[in-house]
């Protein structure tokens, strides 16, 4: 169930800083404060069409192809989503097509450090998984 991936990747989030330039430490770290925007408030298009990689997609609803991307929203539109909030951003790390941000997120009233991995897909930083 999506939710229920969609919290796991809250609770076991991954990105750390590499190298790369400023645009792309910028637009890494929108990722991760729309990623935990439309946790928070569904916003099934954004979240299943421009946030999330197309693997993470798969591996959450179980679905291939076009219908993961289906599936989340059918999910996230029957969702009343996740109590979460962006508190900060400690690190940006960026290896190449790769990145891992360290931050400090909140959800559900318990706040802890995360790290969150993303990855670039169709020209976009997208959030790929997490881990503690």
């Amino acid at each position: 169930m999506l939710r229920t991936a969609l919290m796991l990747s809250l609770a076991v989030a991954v990105l750390a800083p590499a190298g790369c330039g400023d645009d792309d430490k910028d637009d890494i770290e929108q990722t991760v404060r729309d990623f935990v925007s439309a946790s928070s408030e569904p916003d099934p298009d954004a979240f299943c069409g421009e946030i999330v990689t197309q693997e993470f997609l798969e591996q959450a609803t179980g679905a291939t192809g076009d219908r993961a991307a289906d599936e989340c929203r059918r999910q996230l539109e029957e969702s009343a989503g996740v109590e979460a909030e962006l508190v900060q951003i400690h690190s940006t790390e960026i290896d190449g097509e790769e990145a891992r941000v360290r931050a400090v997120i909140r959800a559900q009233g318990q706040a802890a450090t995360r790290t969150l991995r993303l990855e670039q897909e169709d020209g976009r930083w997208k959030l790929a998984g997490g881990a503690p």
